[in-house]
């Protein structure tokens, strides 16, 4: 575990946006209701045709290929508690409280199967992935870089500990950006041997619970999206030793989780439903268009012509949820 900071701290830009009606000019989203997963749902991914759900310690996959009849293909159920997961290729990288980090093998639909694990000295959260190597999160060791070079026993390369309460990590090509509360935003180049080390901070109040990237595949961008203090946050790591935040977004509710889709962020905003923000100028969002969903948005999902809502009662609580599919045109 480290504590020493080799990076370059860089302060960040701050422009507080109220929601208003989309101004001439802008693109606005429109979102149509096709289908519904069936709850109970908690986390929520989508990739090509399928969808995968997770609700407490289960794992499911759905093939969504026809959004109006979704078909519950397979599941598997982890030893503990899932908190999220993320999901690149044939693989899911979950983050299973004190069971640690999960590798998923989803290769076939109807037959998820761990294929290994890494437990840390705390409770795992969410893990991320650059070719063989596993970034996960963990409350008491920070940002733990796992080689999972043999996938059926995965093993720790390090950590880095965030100064506050780790929350979230995801990668874009080599780098991993880990957000913490309250410290702000760490970068990592996974390319470089060795332990973690960040090669660029960013101390921001009210750092996001949860962060997407905007590609995590191909060259990154180094733009960043997150939910925190129940706003839309955006952050610009396009220099990773200088990240900044460009702007922060007041949503109409409160905003939980978020997803990207090119240069449009999907917000999952409670009670007010799906806000969409277009983030085309980093510095200067402007809202897309809302949606109301009935009952409160918890997480949200998606591709090209859909988004995935899961709507209900929040992490941790009774009650009813689901998951709420919509076709989206512009």
């Amino acid at each position: 575990m480290k504590k020493t900071l080799n990076a370059v701290v860089a302060a960040g830009g701050l422009a507080l946006l109220a929601l208003a009606t989309a101004p001439a000019g802008a693109q606005t989203v429109t979102l149509t209701r096709v289908g519904e997963i069936p709850g109970p749902a908690e986390h929520i991914r989508v990739q090509g045709d399928h969808a995968y759900v997770s609700y407490h310690s289960s794992f499911t996959v759905w093939d969504v290929s026809d959004p109006a009849a979704p078909a519950r293909m397979g599941s598997t159920e982890l030893p503990q508690e899932i908190w999220g997961f993320r999901v690149r290729g044939d693989r899911a990288y979950v983050g299973a409280n004190f069971f640690g980090v999960a590798i998923v093998d989803i290769s076939d639909p109807a037959a998820p199967t761990v294929l290994g694990n890494h437990e840390t000295l705390g409770q795992t959260k969410i893990g991320a992935v650059y070719e063989n190597r596993v970034v996960l999160i963990d409350h008491m060791e920070g940002m733990v870089l796992v080689d999972a070079t043999d996938e059926t026993a995965p093993t720790g390369a390090g950590s880095f500990f965030l100064d506050g309460y780790a929350r979230d990590v995801v990668t874009s090509g080599p780098m991993a950006y880990a957000t913490d509360s309250p410290t702000g935003l760490y970068v990592f180049d996974l390319s470089a041997p060795g332990p973690p080390e960040p090669v660029g901070i960013l101390h921001a109040p009210a750092a996001p619970r949860a962060i997407e990237v905007q590609r995590e595949v191909g060259e990154p961008s180094g733009l960043l999206a997150g939910a925190g203090g129940g706003h839309l946050q955006i952050y610009d790591a396009s220099d990773p030793t200088r990240p900044v935040r460009a702007a922060t977004f007041e949503t109409p509710g409160r905003a939980s989780r978020v997803a990207f889709s090119g240069s449009h962020v999907f917000v999952a905003d409670t009670e007010a439903g799906v806000a969409i923000v277009d983030i085309s100028d980093p510095a200067a969002p402007v809202p897309a268009g809302t949606h109301p969903t009935g009952e409160p948005a918890r997480d949200v999902a998606v591709t090209d012509t859909h988004v995935f809502v899961v709507v209900g009662a929040g992490e941790r609580q009774e009650g009813e949820t689901a998951v709420h599919i919509f076709s989206r045109s512009s």
